[in-house]
């Protein structure tokens, strides 16, 4: 699990890099590209999925079930507090390009 957690956010930060785009999740704005190849095709927020196999891969090796709980805490934070303020910007951002997009990707799988 922790492998496929590692691949899932290397993949997606390489596509960042590769369109010189920003990975900071704390500046949407600065967005140079809508990414919607390669992992992006299949997630709208590979990052992110990639933070949540890792807790999923923490809560497996510690093999606590009381640790499940933080697996949709988290979920619930970044989608309230993190994705959904990023796919504002990103909306007035790319308009149509974007919203066509949130159509056709899910946000986490």
């Amino acid at each position: 699990m922790l492998l496929l957690a590692s691949a899932t956010g290397f993949w997606a930060v390489t596509i960042f890099f590769q369109n010189s785009t920003t990975i900071n999740p704390h500046k949407p704005k600065k967005a140079a590209k809508l990414i919607t190849s390669g992992i992006y095709q299949y997630s709208r927020n590979p990052m992110y999925l990639g933070l949540l196999l890792s807790l999923i891969a923490a809560s497996i090796y510690f093999g606590n079930p009381l640790t499940i709980p933080i697996w949709f805490l988290f979920t619930a934070y970044m989608n309230y507090f993190q994705i959904k303020p990023e796919e504002q910007i990103m909306r007035r951002k790319f308009g149509e390009a974007y919203l066509l997009y949130q159509l056709d990707v899910p946000r986490w799988i």
